[in-house]
């Protein structure tokens, strides 16, 4: 166990044992449990121990503008919509951090009319107020440490002692100088702002963020968030996107979509070289749907989302599947040449590669299992690829032998195929 933390956060990495036989989701929950009642905020995460970043545990919205006050009352409304969200817990508005603030508005007519401007009411206040630069630094072995200089009545100066301040000024009337409150020109009032202000390309932006409880979808929460986003009333030069997790996802959904297309139709290029032919090689694509189809349907018995990491078992069955496919109709191109019929060559292709079929499913099939079912430690990262994988070639397997034969016989015609060039 690691302690890192300043006064007000501390963060704690808990290392699981080897044996541990707990998932990620119950020492999450134990964890919450162990830390009901404490006068502290508590966040537990388990990102660091898996990849529960690619399915999602979250949604950010960015809150982007000039006006603090604006900004805040932005993200409360948007800390709004999260909450009103089913699925989002432990809604973070971003203004935990806030400090008290003194704030003195300068009316710019009255100051005219004193012969005063913002800046020079700014050189009077700072001037009550000590330094903020540091006039020197100590060196030591360890850090070194700024030297900050102030007079005994800097240090004393309090909020009344700035409103009862005083300016002298010339009377345009009788030349005299004058002194006067500065209560005359300036109105005095206290707020709360942000302590720590962030930008994001030169502009201000408060993040507003809640995590997901498990029950629904990251893509379907964010669908839900943005159209409620759409409906706010937002300040012009103001901006309010969803970001984080689901901008991630989404993205990388994108980018694997990308290489799924590109993965079947250089599948698909690769046999047309193989069997010369452009019919062959379309009759065996239709067993990626066949898989695609158990893959979803493997992934709801599961109770699983589609997820970056179970898209990415799509691709790798698009791959996987089509050698059952290639293996029944190379065959039966192999009896037709050698003078059988159709419906003969069909037959004894479907009944000679029933084993090497099988084989090369169960192979992949049995080598997954142990991941699909969730066993052994992490297991969490990978299991919806597994699911995919295991559920696709189930289902894509035993239809791969019913369809592909019947859609052999439909595309192709009773002919002499011996002196044929496929």
């Amino acid at each position: 166990m690691v302690f890192h933390g300043s006064s007000r956060t501390v963060s704690i990495y808990v290392l699981l044992k080897e044996d541990s036989k707990l998932s990620n989701d119950e020492i999450v929950e134990k964890i919450n449990k162990a830390g009901e009642g404490l006068d502290c905020q508590m966040e537990v995460s388990a990102e660091l121990m898996d990849m529960s970043m690619l399915s999602g545990s979250g949604v950010s919205i960015m809150i982007k503008g000039r006006d603090m006050q604006t900004l805040q009352k932005l993200a409360g409304d948007a800390a709004e919509i999260l909450e009103g969200v089913d699925g989002i817990e432990e809604v973070d508005n971003g203004l935990d951090n806030m400090t008290q603030t003194f704030v003195i508005s300068v009316n710019k007519e009255k100051a005219a009319d004193y012969g005063m401007t913002v800046a020079q009411v700014f050189t009077t206040v700072a001037g009550e107020l000590a330094s903020t630069q540091s006039t020197t630094a100590i060196e030591t072995d360890i850090k070194d440490y700024d030297v900050f200089v102030k007079t005994d009545k800097q240090a004393t100066v309090t909020i009344d002692d700035l409103k009862k301040l005083k300016f002298e000024y010339t009377d345009r009337e009788t030349n005299e100088t004058k002194e006067i409150p500065l209560s005359r020109i300036v109105t005095f009032s206290e707020q709360e702002e942000l302590s720590t202000i962030l930008r994001d390309n030169q502009n201000r932006y408060i993040n507003v963020s809640g995590t997901l409880d498990g029950t629904r979808n990251v893509g379907i929460v964010g669908n839900e968030v943005q159209r409620k986003i759409n409906d706010m009333a937002v300040p012009e030069g103001y901006s309010v996107d969803l970001q984080g997790e689901n901008e991630t996802i989404n993205d990388a959904m994108r980018q694997v979509l990308l290489m799924m297309l590109l993965a079947v139709i250089l599948i698909y290029l690769i046999m047309v070289a193989q069997f010369q032919s452009l019919k062959s090689p379309f009759i065996i694509m239709f067993t990626i749907p066949l898989a695609f189809t158990g893959g979803f349907f493997a992934l709801f018995f599961c109770g699983k989302a589609v997820s970056v990491i179970a898209m990415i078992g799509f691709v790798m069955l698009a791959g996987i599947i089509v050698n059952n496919g290639i293996v029944l109709v190379d065959y039966v191109n192999q009896l037709r040449r050698e003078g059988m019929s159709k419906k003969e060559a069909i037959v004894t292709s479907a009944k000679t590669r029933l084993r090497p079929v099988l084989m090369t499913a169960l192979t992949t099939i049995i080598s997954m299992s142990t991941m699909a079912i969730g066993m052994g430690k992490g297991v969490e990262m990978s299991q919806p690829m597994a699911i995919v994988v295991v559920g696709g070639l189930v289902y894509g397997t035993i239809l791969t032998l019913v369809l592909v034969p019947c859609l052999y016989d439909a595309f192709n015609k009773e002919k002499d195929m011996r002196e044929e060039e496929l």
